[in-house]
This record gives C-alpha cells, sequence and structure tokens, in this order.
C-alpha cells in the first residue's frame, strides 16, 4: 500500500501490515517515526476494505521507546518534552480508538513507549523471545503515553504498581499470564500467527467492528484522554526541572556512570 521512511505498510486479505524498519536503532522512536505512524494509520481509516492492523518491528525490537537523539532534545528543552509526549499519546489513542481491530505482533523488545504502544492495541501476540517493559523508572523517568490507565485496567492494581516501580523487564510466557499479551508464539511463527488472527476479523463488518470497540470502551469507565490530562501535568512538572532525578538519571545513563538521585 505504500512505503514510509521508517516502516512499511502493505495491505492484503484485508489485514494491514505496519512494520517498522529501523532494526539498527531498536526500532526506536524519532519525529519521522511518529510522522510516519500517523500517515500509516490515516492511509488505514481511509480504506473501507481493511479489518485488521498488525503492528510488528524487525530485528531484535518492537520498539525501545525515544530515539537517543529526541531525548537528547527534550532533556535540553522541557518544550520539546511536552509537544512529543502529547504526539506519543496521541498515537495511542488513536490505536485504541482504530474502527479495526490492532494486533501488535511483538518480535523483540518493546520498552518504555513500545510498552506504551502494545497496551493501547486491542491483542498482543509475543514471539517467546520478546520482552517488556515500561522501564521509565529505572532511568529515573515516569510514563506518559496513557500507561498508568490502562495498565491496571489489565493486570490490577498491585501487579500495575510493581511492574512499573521496579521497571523490570517481562519475559513472554508472564506477559501472557498477565493477560498483556494474548499469546506467546515461537519467534519464527509471530508473523503467521499474527496474519491467521487478524484473519478471522477479514469477514466482518468494519462498522461492526468500529462499533463493538466504542461499547467496550466506554464499559471501561474513565477514558484514557481523560487520564491522560493528569499523567501530563506530572510528567512535565516532574521531568523538566534541570536539577530533577529524570535529568539526572538521563545523564548517568549517557555518561553510563550510576545516577546520583536528589
Amino acid at each position: 500500500m505504500g512505503a514510509y521512511e521508517t516502516m512499511t505498510l502493505e495491505v492484503t486479505g484485508r489485514v494491514g501490515r505496519i512494520t517498522f524498519t529501523r532494526p539498527e536503532a531498536l526500532n526506536s522512536l524519532t519525529e519521522q517515526v511518529l510522522d510516519d505512524l500517523d500517515a500509516a494509520l490515516d492511509a488505514v481509516e481511509a480504506d473501507p476494505e481493511v479489518r485488521a492492523l498488525v503492528i510488528g518491528g524487525t530485528g531484535k525490537a518492537f520498539t525501545v521507546g525515544l530515539d537517543r537523539a529526541l531525548l537528547d532534545q527534550a532533556f535540553d528543552d522541557g518544550a520539546v518534552w511536552e509537544r512529543i509526549i502529547r504526539r506519543v499519546a496521541a498515537l495511542t489513542l488513536r490505536l485504541e480508538r482504530s474502527p479495526v481491530p490492532v494486533i501488535a505482533a511483538v518480535n523483540g523488545l518493546a520498552r518504555a513507549g513500545g510498552f506504551e504502544l502494545i497496551l493501547a492495541c486491542d491483542l498482543v501476540l509475543v514471539a517467546a523471545s520478546a520482552r517488556i517493559a515500561d522501564a521509565h523508572t529505572t532511568f529515573g523517568v515516569i510514563p506518559a503515553g496513557g500507561s498508568t490507565s490502562r495498565l491496571p485496567r489489565i493486570v490490577g492494581r498491585q501487579r500495575a504498581r510493581e511492574i512499573f516501580l521496579t521497571g523490570r523487564w517481562i519475559p513472554a510466557a508472564e506477559a501472557v499470564e498477565l493477560g498483556i499479551a494474548l499469546q506467546m508464539v515461537p519467534d519464527e511463527r509471530l508473523a503467521a500467527a499474527a496474519d491467521e488472527l487478524a484473519a478471522q476479523f477479514a469477514g466482518k463488518s468494519r462498522a461492526c467492528l468500529a462499533a463493538l470497540k466504542r461499547q467496550l470502551a466506554a464499559a471501561e469507565g474513565l477514558s484514557a484522554e481523560e487520564a491522560l490530562g493528569p499523567e501530563i501535568e506530572e510528567f512535565v512538572a516532574y521531568v523538566t526541572p534541570a536539577d530533577s532525578d529524570a535529568q539526572e538519571g538521563y545523564r548517568a545513563w549517557r555518561e553510563n556512570r550510576a545516577p546520583a538521585w536528589s
């Protein structure tokens, strides 16, 4: 259907497939990636024949979140932070509100922004070698893509707090056990398994699928959009001050040293 600078979009058998194509950068999120993802979602939404969307990565990662160069800009300028996190948050809402089921095919690492993207998908398949993590606290940061409202709904209050506060990596089998993922499949079967799942929607009414997704979202109570306001305000207030632990955590990571928390 189209080629983009940082990903591909193909539509066959009424299934759209977005694939991140920056394996050398672990498919990290740049502003160009965000632009391309918005454009690819525009194309999917504009095509009335599409009944499902599969999103995956190439190489060792689904996506590990924001790119290092973009993080450099954000930690230097709080205005950049707010612009970028609002874009990421908006993309998670687009995935959640897509008129067709969105399937994340997690081929490898999904961290931070990548974790937030998969939480916004309807269904998640994980390769056996895949690992996922919020990971923000590892760097002295906090999330801002809607995950603080989405994850507790999936795994419950205490488990969500444990995942957020520790920032630990979650192996594929545990992701299934917790309900973050639907199924774990052998690495070499991931693409085929995603296609088989997506094919189950190919003969269904797109209007019906969209209406059912709206029903499910409304039934969950407080919307992710309503929850995003307080989450983003807290993020900006915490991350942007020059003396914040977020700034120190990022400097320590870039300088390959242990952080000195305030």
